[in-house]
This record gives structure tokens, sequence and C-alpha cells, in this order.
């Protein structure tokens, strides 16, 4: 899976020379947590999301009419392509320590993606997942197989949910090992 399938190309953008309340009115406006600062020739440049307003404006007690977002937004900006894997997007999520990615291709911002876009989808998957595996578990017990497969696949499932309710700080590592291993449990059960 690539992050293309996953971003939003409809992504609030400003000037280093926006202030914090023209980011506060535009995060308002389009209902969104972030807004991606570009240079004049509108290449990204920064982020600053609602918590950096908070953090950086309003604790420090600054005036939001003077505030400009090249003083408050996150840089140098950490992004992904559009054909980058969502593992390695969510990598640099997980190595930078946010939440939100620019999606850029030849300097120029194409979308944004974030990590709940990709836990959503997850839960989708997981949900297929779970459902081919119930009924794996179903045509098990009416050809009289082992009662232990039945019982390594709803294991599996439990794990898989608990590992779900993780996935906001494990999404890679879940992502890699869980996801996978459910999979080769699911082949060999329909081999069998």
């Amino acid at each position: 899976m690539e992050t293309r399938d996953y971003y939003r190309t409809d992504v609030a953008t400003a000037p280093g020379d926006a202030t914090a309340v023209d980011l506060v009115d535009r995060m308002a406006h389009f209902g969104i947590g972030s807004v991606v600062i570009v240079d004049g020739a509108g290449r990204p440049v920064g982020i600053v999301t609602d918590r950096d307003l908070t953090c950086r404006v309003v604790a420090k007690g600054a005036d939001p009419k003077a505030v400009r977002a090249s003083e408050i937004m996150s840089a140098p900006l950490v992004t992904c392509g559009p054909s980058d894997a969502i593992e390695v997007a969510i990598e640099r999520m997980r190595g930078a320590g946010v939440r939100r990615l620019p999606v850029v291709r030849e300097g120029q911002l194409t979308g944004l993606v974030a990590i709940d876009d990709f836990l959503v989808e997850l839960g989708r998957e997981l949900d297929d997942l779970a459902e081919a595996a119930r009924r794996e578990v179903e045509i098990a017990r009416r050809r009289g197989r082992r009662e232990r497969r039945r019982e390594d696949l709803e294991e599996s499932l439990g794990e898989l949910r608990a590992s779900v309710e993780r996935a906001g700080r494990d999404a890679a590592e879940f992502v890699s090992r869980e996801f996978e291993s459910l999979r080769e449990r699911l082949r060999r059960a329909t081999k069998s």
C-alpha cells in the first residue's frame, strides 16, 4: 500500500508571515488541526498544528496577532512522497514524533497524510481479515479439522483486536509483524 492511496489533497497552506490568528482562522474554516507553511514559490517549509499554537503561543502568553507562522512552525519539515509505502510514512512519523506528514512531489506540496488516515484503513483491513479468519474457522469446524487450529485463529484475532487499540504508538511494528502473521496463518488454513 502506498501513501497516495490515503492522503488528502485539500491542504490548508499559509505563508511564513501569516499571524497565529490567521492560522487559527484557517484551521477553524477548514475544520482541521494543521496548516502547512509555504515559501514564496509554494514549496512547503514547515507546519503549524493546533498543538503548536497552544504550546508556542497561548501557553507563553504571546500576542497571537503579532506572532508569525515562521516563528512557531515545526521545521525542518518531515515529508513523504506519494509513492512511499505506508510503512515508510509511519516510520517517518514515529521517528519525528509527528502525526501528520505533508506529501511532496518534486518539491511541491501535493497533499497531507495523518496517522489517523492509516489507522482507519488498517482497521478496515483488520475487519476484513478477521471476517476471513472467522469463515476459515467455520469451514474447519464443518470439516472436522483439529480444534487447536480454531483456537489459534481465535487467539490471533483477540491479539489483533488488542493490537489495534495500541496502534497509535505501535503502528509500524503492528503492520510489519501482526498483519503478516495473520495472513500466513490464513494461508496455511486455506491450504490444509
